[in-house]
């Protein structure tokens, strides 16, 4: 749903025209990839969401008062930023396209700004992937 409302292209980007024999193959990340960035915010986000609490928690247990007062905030800044989280995560995901072909790679990604490189198998000398 929210791929529609930044307008991100469905389709698989193109590669420039070629011979006529040439395969070209367009595939999204693989779900093991989701899983993997799913795992990452999971085990941050409740590293961070812990000490949110803890600190909350020793606060409240020096100054109740305060601690009562801080409580919905805390609560605020410990949920808030992890749904903004695990939506880019499915975004990141979801806008992520690979185009192979007989001599190049392509690869698309981005919400706001769509980033499209591309590798020609002619010129590879030295790759790195993350």
């Amino acid at each position: 749903m929210l791929t529609r409302w930044f307008h991100i292209p469905h389709q698989p980007p193109t590669l420039p025209a070629s011979a006529h024999d040439e395969q070209i193959r367009s595939f999204k990340p693989s779900e093991g990839f989701l899983k993997y960035l799913k795992l990452q915010f999971w085990f941050f986000g409740l590293l961070i969401d812990l000490g949110i609490f803890v600190g909350w928690a020793i606060i409240t247990f020096n100054w109740p008062w305060v601690g009562m007062f801080l409580a919905i905030p805390a609560l605020m800044v410990a949920v808030l930023p992890d749904i903004v989280a695990y939506v880019a995560i499915h975004l990141r995901f979801d806008t992520t396209w690979y185009v192979i072909s007989d001599r190049s790679l392509r690869i698309r990604q981005g919400i706001w700004v769509i980033h499209e490189t591309t590798i020609t198998f002619d010129n590879v000398q030295n790759v790195s992937i993350n």
